[in-house]
């Protein structure tokens, strides 16, 4: 059948209020992938998301919606010029701070011989019950069945079980498109005025393209989503089996919202559906912008390997892979929500950076400015939209101590915690390339630091981290032997 990428929408008006930003980074999968003795399909892994899977590293304010944190590396900068990374961070407020808001709950079974399964079966009904008696009566609870193309709604929790059988008989996965054109036709019908959530279970990867052309694909697919964005429907995937194109999915997801969960059994699918639920039905904040505005004399660039960090003299990091703009927009935040963002920045030797004119006019008592950042969201506690800006300087020093007693040791870590998902997605391309000393190199030493890291705090998704990247360099230690690269 045709596969397309599910992205969950809202629309732009600030009076819809959408939950929404959970995505899945691929790190689950991945171990799944090495212990069949493979290296991870980059695409598999979302390194911008595999950063916001550890715990936020700042305090936040209880008294606020959202509290922003703006970071630099380094304030103090050796006179011969440095690298400094600026990490932004957002982490919303927990969900009690929030208003709760009814909603439809759309579910989309889109192979129905799931149910044929008595476990996955149990654990749909359990859910479903448990939301239709969270609702309001007059809010829809519903199931899509495209074969009959109608939503069943599910007025009492004893009519499930029922439901559920004449779904099961029909067995037919339709295609995507039917799909879409049919299920907006009947949500658009819904006569309350309440806001809608469309989930669609799938076992298949709805960004890989049957003929090969995945980008129109997503391309096609994003277009008929912005066009039903008026709806005030939005949508979530949840996905099982084939695993999905996470970086693809979640770049799509943040660009008109959406959450994106996988689940590996029928154990964690009650839990991921109620999850989603829970998030839609408590709207937190939305249409956030963030922009990072640069002087001249900063340059940035797209990835870190310092040489302090990694011994890999000549390692061309793919390109592709890294994506990240000065200028972010996210739909929507849930409560409990965190996301940092990285940028890499540079700056010359004092006596390069001060032959511009303009830099001398606005250097002042060593004070360099390097730029500013700007953060900008609808708030739907204070019901407006809210806009604030955290300027950023550096400061040159030939002091050594001074240079260290400024660096923010976070900053560096959650920089070094970001490059686990990029080597991942490094490795097969490394692989193929026979440059196995690059790519055993570049494992090991992210291994080593962080294990330094792991010493200071026990971290569990750090622990995974090593595990993972472990079973990694063993393989290609073991393919380099049988190719006589390592003797």
């Amino acid at each position: 059948m045709k596969r397309y990428v599910l992205a969950f929408l809202s629309v732009l008006l600030a009076f819809n209020a959408f939950a929404g930003g959970q995505t899945d980074s691929g790190r689950e999968t991945s171990m799944d992938t090495i212990e069949a003795g493979k290296f991870v399909n980059p695409g598999a892994v979302d390194a911008y998301a595999y950063i916001n899977d550890y715990v936020f590293p700042y305090e936040i304010d209880a008294g606020d919606d959202i509290s922003i944190f703006v970071k630099l590396e380094k304030e103090r900068i050796l006179t011969i010029g440095d690298t400094f990374n600026l990490l932004i961070g957002l982490h919303v407020n927990n969900k009690d701070y929030f208003r709760r808001v009814e909603g439809n709950y759309i579910v989309l079974i889109h192979n129905p011989e799931i149910l044929l399964r008595n476990e996955w079966k149990n654990s749909i009904t359990a859910v479903l019950r448990r939301i239709r008696q969270a609702q309001r009566s007059d809010a829809v609870l519903g199931i899509f069945n495209p074969a009959a193309n109608e939503i069943i709604r599910i007025n009492t929790a004893d009519s499930i079980p029922g439901i559920l059988n004449q779904l099961q008989n029909t067995r037919k996965v339709y295609s995507i498109d039917t799909i879409l054109d049919q299920s907006f036709k009947n949500m658009d019908k819904i006569e309350n005025e309440y806001n809608t959530r469309f989930l669609w279970m799938t076992d298949s990867d709805l960004l890989k393209s049957s003929n090969d052309n995945s980008a129109r694909t997503r391309e096609y697919f994003d277009f008929l989503m912005k066009l039903q964005s008026q709806n005030n429907i939005s949508f979530s995937y949840l996905g099982y089996g084939e695993v999905p194109t996470w970086a693809t999915m979640n770049q799509s997801l943040k660009n008109v919202g959406g959450n994106s969960y996988y689940i590996n059994g029928s154990q964690e699918l009650e839990e991921k559906i109620w999850d989603d639920y829970d998030r839609f039905v408590y709207p937190t904040i939305s249409n956030i912008k963030i922009n990072v505005s640069l002087m001249p004399w900063i340059k940035e660039a797209r990835y870190d390997y310092r040489s302090e960090w990694y011994p890999v003299d000549g390692f061309m990091p793919v390109t592709n892979y890294y994506t990240h703009t000065t200028s972010n927009q996210i739909k929507n935040m849930d409560s409990g929500e965190h996301k940092i963002y990285l940028y890499y920045l540079s700056i010359a030797a004092v006596n390069q950076a001060a032959s511009d004119l303009y830099y001398r006019t606005v250097t002042s008592g060593g004070a360099v400015p390097v730029g500013f950042c700007s953060v900008e969201y609808y708030s739907y506690t204070a019901g407006k939209t809210k806009y604030r800006t955290f300027p950023l300087e550096i400061q040159y020093t030939e002091d050594y101590d001074d240079y260290a007693a400024h660096t923010d040791q976070s900053v560096r870590k959650y920089t070094v915690l970001q490059n686990t998902g990029f080597i991942l997605k490094e490795l097969s391309n490394l692989v193929n390339r026979r440059q196995y000393y690059t790519a055993i190199l570049l494992v090991d030493s992210q291994i080593k630091i962080l294990e330094k890291y792991l010493k200071e705090k026990e971290d569990d998704k750090i622990t995974q981290d090593i595990e993972l990247l472990n079973k990694n360099k063993d393989l290609l230690m073991e393919q380099a032997k049988s190719l006589n690269y390592i003797r």
